[in-house]
């Protein structure tokens, strides 16, 4: 059936449209229905694909289940998104596309995320469109496009995580600026004022606001990283020095702030356009670019952080740039850092000194800060708990009070320690040297038979699958000569890895004790699987986050990372089978933990016959899931006590059921009915 306008518009004036409809009023009578068929045909595919996901699930068949609820609700919010950016990019004419941006720009104006005098930086990569004002133009409905575009689509989110990272850019230069006077301002109050443009405005708020990953973000950010003169990738030899002078030159052309005649003093007949060196300007424009995204991010956006540490960034990020800019650009860090007092200044303890001897010379500065700044914020957390726990060492002074305090600072000075021993390990040492101090760590595990040598080969199974495609070469590190026994000693003793291992020995033995005891009732499940079960919490990868967690009580972004790796990519964890997942990655799961490549079988695991797009685990690893919470209920809440009875042994709460998918649980549930059934009959011979 044909849309015209005069019945949208009717339908518009009763109640607020829908997204479809206002799609609908942005274009001319002769669009209106592919614009409808537009959005209709993403909406049917989307709630196909989020259904494909559930197979053999009759309740998405209920109109009213709260599940289907939720999934219509999850296929509407991505077929708007998906929809409104085509609708933009591929439906409206560059007339109308233009319309729409001054509109949105003019929303930005309002909300203070650009100055009006700016504007024609915003459009500095849009060459093409600035000629090319072709088309219709629907002007009678702007705030139906400004909603559209600003609410519905959210590309307001966008504009203010780009204004925000702006202020951060401008912060780190208003720290900077007296250390880097060629940079001119007007270089950085234009900083990623292209992003506010559609052609990149659209992906990036498909991308960073709606986690949608489509050829659109592809296209914006490439159109950024390839074009903005404080990116690497525009400097590139994949560009001829006619190119690279051609983009140079109109990304200047409307430039205010000129410098012995030049626009930001830059001379374009003296750069050499066939290096992949970056025009001086904008290499430090891209360093405060590092340094602004570090400050908000990863430094918590501290206002009163030293200048030290605001620019201290790692080498593995400056490796981006060519290897003489690599080389200027960490000298100069370094001449920061090096204008400030030393670490060596410092009262540290032993401990803190035999790890910073693991790091290299010039970074020690940094590591030191963050760990006394570490130690700041461990004793403010833990007085803060103190005083919510009714203990607070603030009132009368006197011995008790300050023993108290003593004990809260040694705390905090160990949970900083800790912290900056898994910061260093697994942030800090490159790929080489980390693992290099990992085999020393097993190597000392099989000395005291905490694992076997056999174990060596299932241990690291998982994380082969994240390998660097190029370790890196030549470590530092690695290279010089190493006190192994001092290393050995900071891991296994001081950070108390040992004691994760010793925990894991213990679930291991308890795991094995319950399939002892039930195996008849798993025949499909074979000792070696359990042999192998959670040894990959033995490499470095998720046992220095355990130990962090579970030894230290610290709940910090490493461990996350350690359980998020061992739960998505163990095949006894049903969130490994999620269908947050990929078929395609449950498959590389599999294969890399069953040694087995395209589809091949093990363990009576045929990977090519099993359907990945549920969320249905195999039957070997879901017995043993279930063996696993039997052997944890065992050794923690039944005392590990031998003499229960099957059904004591197998009883656990139903909460811990819930985990699985439907069919799975119900076989779980079938499992345990089994073994209860055999448990009586047993009783009655007796």
């Amino acid at each position: 059936m044909e849309l015209n306008s005069s019945k949208v518009e009717a339908s518009f004036r009763k109640e607020e449209p829908s997204i479809k409809e206002q799609m609908c009023l942005t274009v001319p009578d002769d669009l209106k229905k592919e614009v409808s068929y537009l959005y209709d045909s993403i909406y049917a595919d989307e709630v196909k694909r989020l259904c494909d996901q559930r197979p053999g699930d009759e309740l998405w068949h209920h109109e009213n289940d709260s599940r289907v609820r939720d999934l219509k609700k999850k296929a509407e919010t991505l077929a708007a998104c998906m929809s409104i950016a085509l609708l933009i990019m591929n439906k409206w004419s560059p007339k109308m596309r233009r319309h729409a941006e001054k509109l949105i720009l003019n929303k930005a104006i309002h909300k203070n995320y650009v100055d009006d005098k700016n504007l024609k930086f915003v459009y500095a990569l849009d060459i093409s469109e600035e000629i090319d004002e072709t088309g219709w133009v629907i002007e009678k409905n702007d705030d139906i496009i400004i909603d559209l575009l600003w609410n519905k689509f959210n590309m307001k989110e966008h504009f203010h995580m780009v204004h925000i990272h702006r202020l951060w850019v401008q912060r780190s230069y208003d720290r900077l600026k007296e250390h880097m006077p060629s940079l001119c301002p007007e270089i950085i109050e234009r900083h990623d004022l292209s992003k506010f443009a559609f052609s990149q405005a659209v992906g990036y708020t498909m991308k960073h606001v709606h986690n949608t990953y489509h050829h659109m973000w592809k296209t914006a950010c490439d159109l950024h990283l390839q074009n903005e003169p404080h990116h690497p990738q525009t400097w590139s030899k994949s560009w001829t020095p006619e190119v690279k002078c051609k983009k140079l030159e109109l990304w200047m052309k409307n430039a205010c702030d000129f410098r012995d005649g030049y626009p930001y003093g830059i001379n374009l007949a003296t750069l050499d356009f066939a290096s992949e060196d970056l025009a001086e300007v904008f290499l430090l424009e891209s360093f405060i670019d590092m340094v602004a995204i570090e400050w908000e991010r990863k430094k918590g956006g501290r206002l009163d952080i030293h200048t030290r540490d605001l620019v201290y960034i790692e080498d593995k990020f400056l490796r981006r740039y060519s290897k003489g800019q690599h080389k200027f650009i960490s000298a100069f860090m370094y001449q920061l850092i090096d204008s400030f007092p030393s670490w060596k200044d410092e009262d540290l303890t032993q401990r803190e000194k035999n790890l910073l001897s693991f790091v290299r010379e010039e970074d020690k500065n940094f590591i030191m800060r963050q760990m006394q700044s570490q130690k700041k914020v461990e004793l403010d957390r833990i007085l803060q708990h103190a005083r919510e726990s009714g203990r607070s060492s603030a009132g009368p002074s006197g011995a008790s009070y300050e023993k108290s305090d003593e004990r809260f600072q040694k705390k905090a000075n160990d949970n900083a320690y800790f912290t900056m021993v898994a910061y260093i390990v697994m942030e800090y040492w490159d790929y080489n040297f980390r693992k290099h101090v990992e085999g020393l760590i097993l190597k000392k595990a099989i000395e005291e038979h905490f694992i076997k040598e056999s174990h060596l080969q299932w241990i690291t199974v998982i994380e082969k699958r994240e390998e660097p495609m190029e370790v890196e070469n030549g470590s530092e590190l690695l290279n010089n000569p190493v006190a192994e026994d001092d290393l050995v000693k900071i891991i296994w003793e001081d950070f108390s890895v040992r004691e994760h291992f010793s925990q894991m020995k213990s679930h291991r033995h308890w795991i094995m004790q319950s399939f002892l005891r039930l195996s008849k009732f798993v025949p499909e499940l074979s000792e070696e699987v359990i042999e192998r079960h959670d040894l990959s919490k033995f490499a470095f990868s998720q046992a220095i986050g355990y130990t962090l967690k579970w030894v230290h009580g610290i709940y910090h972004p490493i461990w996350r990372n350690a359980c998020d790796l061992h739960m998505h990519s163990e095949p006894h964890h049903p969130e490994m089978w999620s269908n947050t997942h990929s078929p395609e990655n449950k498959k590389s799961c599999l294969e890399s933990w069953l040694c087995v490549q395209a589809g091949g079988s093990k363990y009576g695991v045929e990977v090519s016959t099993l359907n990945l797009a549920s969320e249905s685990m195999a039957k070997v690893f879901l017995y043993e899931s279930f063996l696993d919470m039997v052997g944890i209920e065992w050794e923690r809440k039944k005392g590990g006590e031998l003499d229960l009875t099957d059904t004591e042994l197998i009883y656990m709460e139903a909460k811990y059921l819930a985990r699985y998918s439907k069919s799975d649980k119900a076989i779980v549930v079938k499992l345990m009915t089994v073994i209860r059934e055999a448990d009586v009959k047993f009783k009655t011979k007796l």
